[in-house]
Protein backbone atom coordinates (compact mmCIF):
# COMPACT_ATOMS: atom_id res chain seq x y z
CA UNK A 1 0.00 0.00 0.00
CA UNK A 2 2.77 2.39 0.88
CA UNK A 3 4.61 1.71 -2.50
CA UNK A 4 1.09 2.28 -4.44
CA UNK A 5 1.06 5.52 -2.47
CA UNK A 6 4.16 6.58 -3.63
CA UNK A 7 4.12 5.70 -6.87
CA UNK A 8 0.79 7.83 -7.24
CA UNK A 9 2.58 10.51 -5.76
CA UNK A 10 5.28 10.65 -8.52
CA UNK A 11 2.60 10.45 -10.77
CA UNK A 12 0.67 13.60 -9.99
CA UNK A 13 3.97 15.04 -9.50
CA UNK A 14 4.86 14.08 -13.41
CA UNK A 15 1.63 15.62 -13.69
CA UNK A 16 2.34 18.92 -11.95
CA UNK A 17 6.03 19.17 -13.76
CA UNK A 18 3.96 18.18 -17.64
CA UNK A 19 1.67 21.10 -16.74
CA UNK A 20 4.52 23.92 -16.02
CA UNK A 21 6.22 23.05 -19.04
CA UNK A 22 3.02 23.62 -20.98
CA UNK A 23 2.78 26.67 -18.79
CA UNK A 24 6.52 28.19 -20.32
CA UNK A 25 5.19 26.73 -23.72
CA UNK A 26 2.31 29.56 -23.60
CA UNK A 27 4.26 32.24 -21.80
CA UNK A 28 6.92 31.83 -25.21
CA UNK A 29 4.13 31.44 -27.97
CA UNK A 30 2.00 34.94 -25.83
CA UNK A 31 6.12 36.54 -26.12
CA UNK A 32 6.66 35.92 -29.77
CA UNK A 33 3.20 37.34 -30.53
CA UNK A 34 3.73 40.54 -28.44
CA UNK A 35 7.17 40.65 -30.19
CA UNK A 36 5.47 40.93 -33.94
CA UNK A 37 2.68 43.28 -32.83
CA UNK A 38 5.14 45.68 -30.88
CA UNK A 39 9.09 44.80 -31.24
CA UNK A 40 11.43 44.60 -28.79
CA UNK A 41 9.31 46.64 -26.01
CA UNK A 42 9.11 46.22 -22.24
CA UNK A 43 6.14 44.11 -23.00
CA UNK A 44 8.02 41.55 -24.85
CA UNK A 45 10.73 41.91 -21.77
CA UNK A 46 8.06 41.24 -18.97
CA UNK A 47 6.65 38.17 -21.25
CA UNK A 48 10.55 36.67 -21.73
CA UNK A 49 11.19 37.05 -18.05
CA UNK A 50 7.54 35.19 -17.91
CA UNK A 51 8.68 32.65 -19.91
CA UNK A 52 11.67 32.09 -18.20
CA UNK A 53 10.00 31.96 -14.95
CA UNK A 54 7.82 28.93 -15.57
CA UNK A 55 10.73 27.44 -16.88
CA UNK A 56 12.40 27.60 -13.77
CA UNK A 57 9.55 26.86 -12.02
CA UNK A 58 9.55 23.69 -13.97
CA UNK A 59 13.53 22.64 -13.39
CA UNK A 60 12.46 22.44 -9.77
CA UNK A 61 9.83 20.22 -10.47
CA UNK A 62 11.64 17.86 -11.90
CA UNK A 63 14.47 18.06 -9.66
CA UNK A 64 11.74 17.28 -6.62
CA UNK A 65 10.78 14.00 -9.02
CA UNK A 66 14.33 12.80 -9.48
CA UNK A 67 15.04 13.42 -5.59
CA UNK A 68 11.88 11.39 -5.15
CA UNK A 69 12.78 8.89 -7.27
CA UNK A 70 16.15 8.19 -5.85
CA UNK A 71 15.11 8.36 -2.16
CA UNK A 72 12.01 6.48 -2.03
CA UNK A 73 12.73 3.15 -4.02
CA UNK A 74 9.94 3.85 -6.00
CA UNK A 75 9.83 1.44 -9.36
CA UNK A 76 13.60 0.81 -9.55
CA UNK A 77 13.70 -1.62 -12.72
CA UNK A 78 11.81 1.41 -14.98
CA UNK A 79 13.69 4.60 -13.05
CA UNK A 80 16.36 5.32 -15.22
CA UNK A 81 13.37 5.51 -18.31
CA UNK A 82 11.76 7.89 -16.57
CA UNK A 83 14.55 10.06 -15.67
CA UNK A 84 15.98 9.78 -19.02
CA UNK A 85 12.78 10.85 -20.76
CA UNK A 86 12.26 13.34 -17.89
CA UNK A 87 15.41 14.80 -18.89
CA UNK A 88 14.36 15.01 -22.53
CA UNK A 89 11.56 16.68 -21.65
CA UNK A 90 13.30 19.61 -19.83
CA UNK A 91 15.35 20.61 -23.29
CA UNK A 92 12.11 22.05 -24.97
CA UNK A 93 11.25 24.92 -22.46
CA UNK A 94 15.35 25.60 -22.12
CA UNK A 95 14.89 25.97 -26.02
CA UNK A 96 11.98 28.45 -25.78
CA UNK A 97 13.79 30.37 -23.69
CA UNK A 98 17.02 30.39 -25.56
CA UNK A 99 14.88 31.51 -28.74
CA UNK A 100 13.69 34.57 -26.94
CA UNK A 101 16.74 35.47 -25.48
CA UNK A 102 18.60 35.61 -28.69
CA UNK A 103 15.82 38.06 -30.39
CA UNK A 104 16.16 40.07 -27.36
CA UNK A 105 19.99 40.31 -26.91
CA UNK A 106 21.19 40.48 -30.79
CA UNK A 107 18.19 43.09 -30.96
CA UNK A 108 16.69 41.79 -34.16
CA UNK A 109 14.08 42.93 -36.15
CA UNK A 110 12.48 40.52 -37.99
CA UNK A 111 10.39 41.50 -41.34
CA UNK A 112 7.03 41.42 -40.53
CA UNK A 113 6.16 39.58 -44.20
CA UNK A 114 7.09 36.69 -42.57
CA UNK A 115 5.65 37.54 -39.11
CA UNK A 116 2.50 34.97 -39.43
CA UNK A 117 4.72 32.43 -41.28
CA UNK A 118 7.06 32.47 -37.93
CA UNK A 119 3.99 32.23 -35.84
CA UNK A 120 2.66 28.74 -37.52
CA UNK A 121 5.69 27.55 -37.15
CA UNK A 122 6.03 28.43 -33.82
CA UNK A 123 2.76 26.66 -32.97
CA UNK A 124 3.13 23.48 -35.00
CA UNK A 125 6.13 23.36 -32.80
CA UNK A 126 3.87 23.76 -29.86
CA UNK A 127 1.42 21.34 -31.27
CA UNK A 128 4.47 18.88 -31.31
CA UNK A 129 5.05 19.50 -27.43
CA UNK A 130 1.25 19.28 -26.54
CA UNK A 131 0.78 15.86 -27.94
CA UNK A 132 4.37 14.45 -26.45
CA UNK A 133 2.97 16.04 -23.15
CA UNK A 134 -0.38 13.89 -24.17
CA UNK A 135 1.29 10.86 -24.54
CA UNK A 136 3.00 10.89 -20.89
CA UNK A 137 -0.26 11.10 -19.75
CA UNK A 138 -1.28 8.23 -21.42
CA UNK A 139 1.18 6.64 -20.04
CA UNK A 140 -0.88 6.40 -16.13
CA UNK A 141 -4.32 6.51 -18.06
CA UNK A 142 -4.49 5.07 -20.91
CA UNK A 143 -1.35 3.33 -21.87
CA UNK A 144 -2.63 1.64 -25.29
CA UNK A 145 -3.18 5.16 -26.34
CA UNK A 146 0.70 6.39 -26.29
CA UNK A 147 2.12 4.77 -29.07
CA UNK A 148 -0.13 6.15 -31.38
CA UNK A 149 -0.08 10.09 -30.08
CA UNK A 150 4.13 9.66 -29.99
CA UNK A 151 3.78 8.71 -33.61
CA UNK A 152 1.60 12.36 -33.93
CA UNK A 153 4.77 13.67 -32.65
CA UNK A 154 6.75 12.68 -35.20
CA UNK A 155 4.39 13.78 -38.09
CA UNK A 156 4.03 17.58 -37.00
CA UNK A 157 8.16 17.14 -36.26
CA UNK A 158 8.24 16.38 -40.12
CA UNK A 159 5.68 19.03 -41.00
CA UNK A 160 8.09 21.37 -38.93
CA UNK A 161 10.76 21.01 -40.86
CA UNK A 162 9.19 21.34 -44.16
CA UNK A 163 7.96 25.06 -43.30
CA UNK A 164 10.98 25.58 -41.59
CA UNK A 165 12.63 24.90 -45.48
CA UNK A 166 10.40 26.95 -47.83
CA UNK A 167 10.71 29.78 -44.98
CA UNK A 168 14.46 29.86 -45.36
CA UNK A 169 13.75 29.62 -49.26
CA UNK A 170 11.72 32.46 -48.94
CA UNK A 171 13.88 34.62 -47.31
CA UNK A 172 17.22 33.66 -49.00
CA UNK A 173 15.30 34.56 -52.32
CA UNK A 174 14.02 38.02 -51.35
CA UNK A 175 15.95 41.17 -51.44
CA UNK A 176 17.57 42.35 -48.27
CA UNK A 177 20.85 41.93 -46.16
CA UNK A 178 22.52 38.40 -45.90
CA UNK A 179 23.65 39.24 -42.63
CA UNK A 180 20.14 39.46 -41.27
CA UNK A 181 19.16 36.57 -43.47
CA UNK A 182 21.30 34.33 -41.49
CA UNK A 183 20.17 36.01 -37.87
CA UNK A 184 16.46 35.19 -39.29
CA UNK A 185 17.51 31.23 -40.65
CA UNK A 186 18.92 30.62 -37.25
CA UNK A 187 15.58 31.33 -35.17
CA UNK A 188 13.34 29.57 -37.15
CA UNK A 189 16.07 26.52 -36.59
CA UNK A 190 15.66 27.28 -32.92
CA UNK A 191 12.12 27.23 -33.41
CA UNK A 192 12.11 24.39 -35.51
CA UNK A 193 14.44 22.57 -32.24
CA UNK A 194 11.17 22.38 -30.60
CA UNK A 195 9.75 19.72 -32.04
CA UNK A 196 13.14 18.14 -32.81
CA UNK A 197 13.39 17.82 -28.77
CA UNK A 198 9.95 16.69 -28.46
CA UNK A 199 10.16 13.72 -31.06
CA UNK A 200 13.70 12.53 -29.30
CA UNK A 201 11.92 13.08 -26.16
CA UNK A 202 8.86 11.40 -27.66
CA UNK A 203 11.63 7.72 -28.15
CA UNK A 204 12.05 8.01 -24.70
CA UNK A 205 8.48 8.10 -24.09
CA UNK A 206 8.11 5.09 -26.60
CA UNK A 207 10.86 2.72 -24.43
CA UNK A 208 9.40 3.27 -21.34
CA UNK A 209 5.50 2.34 -22.84
CA UNK A 210 7.03 -0.79 -24.57
CA UNK A 211 8.64 -1.96 -20.93
CA UNK A 212 5.43 -0.98 -19.77
CA UNK A 213 3.02 -3.01 -21.74
CA UNK A 214 5.75 -6.14 -22.11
Amino acid sequence: MMLWKKQKEIEQAVQDYLAETENCLSAFIEALDVYFAEGRSSNFEQRIEKTHGHESKADDKRREIEYAMYNRALIPESRGDILGMLEAIDLVPNKCESVLYQIWYQNMSIPQEYADKLKNLAQVNRESFTLLCKAIRYLFTDIEQAVPTIDMVGEKESESDRMERMLIKDIFSSPGDKADKILLKEVILEIGAISDRSENAADRVRIVTVKRKA
